[in-house]
């Protein structure tokens, strides 16, 4: 058995896979957290895609596309992702209880959703793991389906108009904001990991993207696009000013 990973969740098509539990995640940006997939459990990430059925662990999310062309997202599926499902149908990772959760993520930064929307993870084990943790990264686009994961995660914005409806509802959100645009909207900061911040730190020593506390006085987080699809050739300027 691989004891970098293991399955947390196994249910209908999706199943659960967390991972960097022995070996540190060698992502520059994130730094070394426990990475958390949310996976279709029958086909892997690259077929699911082209068939539509990454519906299961992506939703309604808009970046979807069954053409690799157009999709407008950060993550690679042949890579990290397809690592990861292979191994599992080779029955690598064994399957664990709520019980582990204090020997497995006790202490440790998690990332809800390495790839995936956490949102299609049971509460029980979003607030298990949450609970034991040393604090976590997580991103949602279901933030208008399901209020009761504020406290957990960020919502998943792409618009100014997004972005205020989300914080009229109680939120802290994310805002991707299209690459080359420099304006800030009042109340963010740049995300201080991001290359038009100077990468300033990595997601596994921040604790802004943990969700919305009673009376959060904490900002919202904007980036750049800097998805592999719509990447150019121009440098990332500073995200600057406030509208």
């Amino acid at each position: 058995m691989n004891k970098n990973g293991v399955v947390i969740e196994e249910r209908g098509n999706r199943v659960v896979i967390a991972t960097g539990l022995t070996k540190k995640s060698s992502n520059a940006k994130t730094g070394g957290m426990v990475q958390i997939y949310i996976l279709h459990r029958h086909e892997s990430p690259v077929a699911a895609v082209k068939s539509g059925a990454d519906y299961v662990n992506c939703g309604n999310c808009k970046h979807r596309s069954q053409d690799f062309k157009e999709r407008g997202w950060f993550v690679n599926v042949g890579q990290g992702p397809s690592s990861v499902f292979k191994a599992y149908r080779r029955g690598v990772y064994r399957k664990v209880t709520k019980r582990e959760f204090a020997t497995l993520f006790g202490g440790r930064t998690v990332r809800f959703g390495s790839y995936g929307d956490p949102a299609f993870m049971k509460p029980e084990t979003i607030q298990g793991i949450a609970s034991v943790a040393d604090k976590w990264t997580g991103y949602t686009h279901q933030w208008t389906k399901r209020p009761d994961l504020q406290s957990y995660f960020m919502a998943s914005v792409d618009t100014p108009s997004e972005a205020a409806q989300a914080a009229a509802s109680g939120w802290r959100y994310f805002r991707v904001s299209p690459f080359g645009n420099t304006e800030k909207l009042r109340g963010e900061i740049s995300c201080p990991a991001s290359a038009e911040a100077g990468k300033r730190t990595v997601c596994a020593d921040c604790k802004l993207c943990d969700g919305a506390r009673p009376q959060d006085g904490r900002k919202n987080i904007v980036i750049q696009d800097h998805s592999s699809i719509k990447r150019t050739n121009d440098s990332l300027v500073q995200i600057q000013g406030v509208r």
